[in-house]
């Protein structure tokens, strides 16, 4: 019985023992519930997420360029593609510059001082010796009138000294008289004589004390007038230096030693275009020779120019002679400093409609229209030559395009381009259609 006992007590515990790889009853329908939701959850977000991917394929595109921002663009030089007409179409050399006033000067004043008034503005024309500004000069207008002042004493000495002498020829006359009709004495004769003389003597110091009189008036207006800042020429003022009470001082040097002039004026009505051509091309070109002037400002707008001075002097640095050609139709939009491309044009001949070697009228259509690139822009695999243009949004295109006549440094683009498209400067393996890029200013 007791064996009994024991077996059966036996087999109660073996059945009492935990199971701990079976869910707990009660709470394994509840689990899977669970889990079968969460599932049902990110199914139904992912198939949301694919559905408004196909609905908007422009996501994926914005998606893409979200990534592009992010990432570093490369940096590109980029150069125009130049639309050329007319006569510049066959210029021999082409060569960039900056407008210049053959005069142009910083005016100051001759003397150290504070402006008492600045008389002009930018853009007023002014004539030859205008007053452009007045220093004070209290102080001078009195040593003047002390000048005027001493000299006008000077010139009443002087009178009443004349007065003198002619009284006392007179009495000398008088004197001459008595003494041939021996009723005076030669002693007294003798100082008449000597009076006579010493008042003539007197005349001459106060003629040499007038002279230092005036000379000390011109002095004084001379330093009144060192306070007046004149033009020395013709012109328009470009920029304004100084202003009302500021001390200005010849040669000054910031603000340490004064401003060193009030106004800058240039003649514009006489500009040139000083330029630089490469060493290689300068005998194509020559004083005289007839140009074509572009300026950036004023586009569409060629200017009559011609070479006035081949500067005698290579800049070994650059490779390149200084040539200026002066404009002959210069108008009111062309103010110096402004970028400028000067084209030589070949042989002897006057822009806009001027006479060519032999007398020869010739039209401004001449030359027709063309395009020309930089050659450092062109790229070449086998017989293909394409550019690289930086389009909308600063994406690169590769554009195939079919070459014509070759030039200094640039090449006729026949098809391909219309003009004043951006081209890539170079090239890298990492340019393809599409790339958004940075443009180096």
């Amino acid at each position: 019985m007791t064996a009994a006992g024991s077996g059966g007590t036996g087999d109660a515990l073996s059945k009492l023992r935990i199971r701990r790889d079976e869910p707990v009853r009660g709470g394994g329908w509840l689990g899977r519930f669970v889990r079968l939701l969460v599932t049902v959850a990110v199914l139904s977000l992912l198939a949301g997420a694919a559905w408004v991917l196909w609905r908007s394929p422009g996501m994926l595109a914005d998606a893409d360029r979200l990534m592009e921002s992010v990432r570093s663009k490369l940096e590109v030089r980029v150069v125009l593609a130049s639309v050329e007409e007319g006569r510049s179409a066959d210029a021999t050399v082409v060569a960039t510059g900056y407008l210049q006033s053959r005069q142009q000067a910083r005016i100051g004043a001759r003397a150290t001082g504070r402006i008492e008034a600045v008389l002009v503005e930018e853009g007023v024309r002014v004539a030859a010796n205008d007053v452009l500004a007045i220093l004070e000069h209290a102080d001078l207008d009195a040593s003047l009138a002390a000048a005027r002042a001493s000299a006008a004493r000077c010139r009443s000495e002087l009178l009443e000294q004349d007065v003198l002498i002619a009284r006392n020829q007179r009495d000398l006359q008088r004197a001459e008289k008595l003494l041939a009709g021996r009723t005076m004495t030669q002693a007294e004769f003798d100082t008449e004589k000597f009076e006579y003389d010493a008042a003539v003597a007197r005349r001459e110091s106060l003629q040499a004390a007038l002279q230092l009189a005036e000379a000390r008036v011109q002095e004084a207006e001379q330093l009144r007038e060192n306070m007046f800042v004149r033009a020395p020429f013709a012109g328009t003022v470009i920029s304004k230096d100084a202003e009302l009470g500021e001390s200005i001082m010849p040669g000054g040097m910031g603000e340490a030693s004064g401003r060193g002039s009030v106004v800058t004026i240039a003649d514009l009505e006489h500009l040139e275009v000083d330029c630089d051509v490469k060493e290689d091309f300068i005998s194509r070109v020559q004083q005289g020779q007839s140009a074509e002037v572009a300026v950036d400002a004023v586009p569409g707008r060629r200017y009559r120019g011609r070479v006035r001075k081949v500067i005698p002097m290579g800049d070994r640095a650059r490779a390149t002679v200084k040539v200026r050609v002066a404009l002959e139709d210069a108008d009111e939009k062309l103010f110096p400093e402004m970028s400028s491309t000067v084209y030589f044009l070949p042989g002897d001949v006057a822009v806009g409609g001027g006479v060519v070697a032999g007398g020869v009228q010739e039209s401004d259509e001449v030359g027709g229209r063309r395009i020309f690139c930089p050659n450092d822009a062109l790229q070449t695999t086998g017989g293909e030559v394409w550019v690289w243009v930086v389009g909308a949004e600063d994406r690169l295109k590769r554009v195939v395009v079919q070459l014509g006549e070759k030039k200094e440094g640039r090449t006729e683009i026949v098809n391909g381009l219309a003009g004043g498209e951006r081209l890539v400067a170079g090239s890298s393996a990492e340019y393809r259609d599409g790339l958004a890029v940075k443009v180096l200013q």
